[in-house]
């Protein structure tokens, strides 16, 4: 399996971003993004240049729109239609996501904690959701400085107790690009096999294959009963042998190596650090482990602030 770092959280000109959608595109380019969604606030204007500048680019490139309401916004991906944001009430929104879905797209929400009224009228998630399980990601990571924001604890701590409840939704980094700038971002990595297109970026988000990096990529694959289990796959609770791999060249000039520094390894079982590892390129673990989740977390020193998360995997399930 091959990891590439994507981008599903972005605005031009078309919205409150400074980047024309070309410029957009070309910024991604450079920075060594290998996909990138455009996800202006409530308009699907720039589309049509997104898939041009990426076809040149030779990016792929990913339909969508940020959904900016009062009571929380949400990204939109790859709809084959239109589901009105207009006059969606907080109550109305499990029917706005299975709209979306009979049109074959993505939802996700958008830095669910981010902070609201009277700062920024509607960014904190106060739509209220029934089925968890409709919703494909959520942004635990978003904006500039994420793993160590307060914002970012919350959005994780909301994630971890959905995974306790069997909820299965992807974690992804959002950097909400508007513009250049020098400041740290996380980043989403969706591990695909064969060529790399919308189909398998977004199936690859859908299925939990992805990993959050705000420096070096931490994977992880399992073993069991001679299968490769995948994160986002499921397992049945017993013996498995974990593989974690650490590569520290991905990304090469988008994160500072004297402000980024990992210590450890920690294998985390529905929210309960189980083991902790040594910080090798590649190590392989054995473990008996019954029913939940399993994570494994980069820990280290970020930006002077310790016993930070550098980098973290979507789960493996164990029925």
């Amino acid at each position: 399996m091959n990891w590439y770092p994507i981008e599903l959280h972005t605005h031009t000109q078309h919205s409150d971003g400074d980047f024309t959608v070309s410029e957009l595109v070309k910024a991604a380019k450079q920075r060594g993004f290998a996909a990138i969604a455009c996800t202006d606030h409530n308009t699907c204007s720039g589309l049509r240049e997104l898939h041009e500048a990426a076809r040149r680019e030779q990016l792929v490139g990913i339909s969508g729109i940020e959904w900016t309401t009062y009571w929380g916004h949400m990204l939109v991906l790859n709809e084959q239609g239109y589901t009105d944001w207009r006059g969606v009430r907080p109550e109305d929104m499990d029917g706005a996501i299975a709209a979306i879905h009979a049109n074959h797209g993505m939802v996700g929400i958008a830095h669910p904690f981010a902070l609201s009224n009277p700062v920024n009228t509607g960014y904190h998630w106060e739509f209220r959701v029934s089925d968890w399980d409709a919703v494909d990601f959520l942004e635990v990571w978003s904006r500039d400085y994420a793993p160590s924001k307060i914002q970012s604890l919350r959005a994780m701590e909301l994630w971890e107790q959905l995974l306790n409840r069997r909820c299965r939704m992807t974690a992804t980094s959002g950097r909400d690009w508007h513009r250049e700038d020098d400041k740290p971002y996380g980043h989403t990595f969706v591990g695909v096999e064969g060529k790399l297109t919308t189909e398998s970026v977004l199936h690859a988000v859908h299925c939990g294959r992805v990993c959050l990096a705000a420096g070096p990529l931490l994977t992880m694959q399992g073993n069991a009963g001679g299968k490769c289990i995948q994160v986002g796959d499921t397992v049945c609770s017993g013996e498995m042998e974990i593989d974690l791999q650490l590569d520290s060249s991905v990304l090469e000039n988008d994160w500072d190596r004297t402000q980024v520094l990992p210590e450890e390894i920690c294998l985390v079982h529905n929210r309960n650090v189980i083991l902790r590892c040594p910080l090798h390129e590649y190590q392989q673990i054995q473990v008996s482990l019954p029913a939940g989740w399993l994570r494994a977390d980069l820990i280290g020193t970020y930006y002077g602030r310790t016993k930070q998360c550098l980098a973290f995997t979507n789960p493996i399930y164990i029925s």
